[in-house]
C-alpha cells in the first residue's frame, strides 16, 4: 500500500495564494513601490472585514474564539483614532487629514482576527518575508538610490530616518527568523543571515544614527531572553560576538564613526550657543513640546497644534528660525508629538500601541511550541526597536510607516496565538492516546 504524500509546510490552494503571497511580500513591497504600504494595508482589512462578516461555509475559516489579551490588541489599536478625533470635537475643528494616520492602526485589528483563524501552513508564507525586505532596502541602495542631501541616500519617496529605521528592524528580525517554522536549510539560513548583514548595512548607508540606539538595547533583550536555560557557554560567547559586531562596525565603516562625530559635535556646539545642529534643534523642540503639554495637559492644542505654535514661540526667542521651520515638519518624538496636539489622552493612546501588544507577546514567549514562541520573540523586538526609534522622530506621522507597524504586529500576533494550535492539539491528542494505553488491560502473549 503506497503511503500518502506528505503536505508541504508552504502548501496553498488557490483560496489562499492571495493571503500567502500578501504575507510574503507586504514588507518589501512598503519599501519598493511609493504607496504600496498604505494601499496594501486598506485593501487588507477592507478583504477582511468581509470574511469576518462572511458565513464559514463560504470563508472555510473556523469560528472567532475571542481571548481577553487579543480583544486588548484591538482596542489598543483604536485609540490613537479616537484620542484624535475626541481632541478634535473638544478643540471644536476636527482636521480630516488628522485622522488618516491613525486609522491605519485600525485597520490592522480585522486582518489580525482572520489570520489569528488561518492555519500555520498560510502563516509560514511569513517566514522569509523579514530577509527579502532586508535584502530589499540595500538593493534600492545600491539600484536607484536618491541623495536626500548631505550624503544622505534613500529610496525616491521614503527619507533616510525612517528608511533607515526599518531596513534596520527588517535585518533583526531576518536573524531571529532563523529556524522560525522548521529546521532551515543551507540556503534559507544563508538568506537569512544575508538579510541582517544588508538591513544593517542599509541603515549605515542612510546615516540613520537615531535608529542605532536601538542595535545595543534590542541586543540585550535578545540575550536575556534567548539566554534562559542556554549553557553558561552560551551565555559568554554570545555577548562577546555582539560586542566584537558593534565594535567591527565602527571600526570599518566611516560611515559609523562620522555620525557618532557628529554627535559629539553637535553637543559641545550647543553648550557654546550653536543651537542649530541637528541634535541641537531637537532639543530645543522638545522644550517647546514640554512647554505646551505643561499648559495645556489634558487635551493639548488640538490637530495641527504643535505645527501652528511654532512662529509664537520663535517671536519669543524659545525657538531659533531653523527649529521653528523644522517644528513645522514634525516634533521629532512620536510621544512629545502626541502629547501636545491631544493631551496626556493622545500620550496614553499612543503608548497603547506600544505597551498593549508587547504585553501580548510577553506574555507568548512562553508558548510551548517553538514557531509561536518565536513570533512573540520578534513581535517584541519589533515593538522595542519602533519605541526606541520614536524617541528622536515621528515614526507615525506617515501613513506608510503607520500602517507598516501596524501591519507586522497584526502578522506577528496571529502567529504567536496560533502558529502552534495544530501541533498542540497533536501533542494533547497524543498525549491522551499514551494515557489510555497505559491505564489499559494487558493482554498476554500467547
Amino acid at each position: 500500500m503506497s503511503t500518502p504524500a506528505k503536505k508541504s509546510s508552504l502548501s496553498v490552494n488557490s483560496r489562499n495564494l492571495l493571503p500567502a503571497f500578501f504575507l510574503l511580500t507586504y514588507p518589501s513591497a512598503t519599501l519598493l513601490i511609493h504607496g504600496a504600504g498604505s494601499a496594501l494595508s486598506i485593501a487588507a482589512a477592507v478583504i477582511s472585514l468581509a470574511l469576518l462578516a462572511s458565513p464559514k461555509s463560504w470563508t472555510g475559516l473556523p469560528p472567532l474564539q475571542w481571548d481577553r489579551v487579543d480583544i486588548a490588541l484591538c482596542v489598543a489599536m483604536a485609540c490613537p483614532f479616537f484620542a484624535v478625533l475626541l481632541g478634535g470635537v473638544s478643540h471644536g475643528t476636527v482636521v480630516a487629514s488628522t485622522l488618516d494616520s491613525p486609522s491605519r492602526f485600525f485597520a490592522a485589528a480585522p486582518l489580525f482576527l482572520v489570520l489569528r483563524r488561518c492555519l500555520p501552513h498560510l502563516l509560514a508564507w511569513s517566514d522569509l518575508s523579514f530577509a527579502l525586505a532586508g535584502l530589499m532596502s540595500l538593493g534600492i541602495l545600491l539600484i536607484a538610490p536618491r541623495d536626500w542631501g548631505f550624503g544622505r541616500l534613500s529610496s525616491t519617496f521614503l527619507n533616510p530616518i525612517h528608511f533607515g529605521d526599518i531596513a534596520l528592524v527588517m535585518g533583526v528580525l531576518s536573524i531571529l527568523s532563523l529556524n522560525w517554522w522548521r529546521k532551515d536549510r543551507l540556503a534559507v539560513r544563508i538568506v537569512k543571515v544575508a538579510g541582517l548583514f544588508a538591513g544593517l548595512s542599509a541603515s549605515l548607508i542612510t546615516g540613520s544614527r537615531g535608529g542605532w540606539v536601538a542595535i545595543p538595547v534590542v541586543a540585550a533583550m535578545i540575550l536575556y531572553l534567548r539566554s534562559r536555560g542556554k549553557s553558561r557557554k552560551w551565555n559568554v560567547l554570545l555577548p562577546l560576538a555582539i560586542v566584537a559586531i558593534l565594535v567591527g562596525v565602527y571600526v570599518f565603516s566611516p560611515t559609523a564613526r562620522d555620525r557618532v562625530g557628529d554627535l559629539s559635535s553637535d553637543l559641545v556646539q550647543y553648550t557654546h550657543g550653536n543651537k542649530d545642529t541637528s541634535l541641537g534643534i531637537r532639543l530645543q523642540l522638545y522644550e517647546a513640546a514640554a512647554r505646551i503639554v505643561a499648559s495645556h495637559p489634558l487635551l493639548g492644542l488640538g490637530g495641527d497644534g504643535f505645527r501652528n505654535s511654532m512662529q509664537s514661540f520663535a517671536n519669543s526667542g524659545l525657538l531659533t528660525p531653523v527649529a521653528a521651520e523644522l517644528g513645522r515638519g514634525e516634533a521629532h518624538n512620536q510621544m512629545l508629538a502626541y502629547m501636545t496636539d491631544y493631551g496626556v489622552i493622545g500620550g496614553l493612546a499612543v503608548l497603547a500601541v506600544y505597551v498593549v501588544p508587547g504585553a501580548l507577546f510577553w506574555r507568548r514567549l512562553a508558548a510551548p511550541a517553538g514557531p509561536a514562541s518565536r513570533a512573540a520573540l520578534m513581535g517584541l523586538t519589533f515593538i522595542v526597536a519602533f519605541w526606541i526609534f520614536g524617541l528622536t522622530v515621528e515614526t507615525f506621522d506617515l501613513k506608510m510607516t503607520v500602517s507598516f507597524y501596524a501591519m507586522v504586529i497584526a502578522i506577528l500576533a496571529a502567529a504567536s496565538a496560533y502558529a502552534d494550535r495544530n501541533g498542540v492539539s497533536v501533542a494533547h491528542s497524543g498525549r491522551q492516546a499514551d494515557r489510555a494505553a497505559a491505564s489499559a488491560p494487558r493482554t498476554p502473549i500467547q
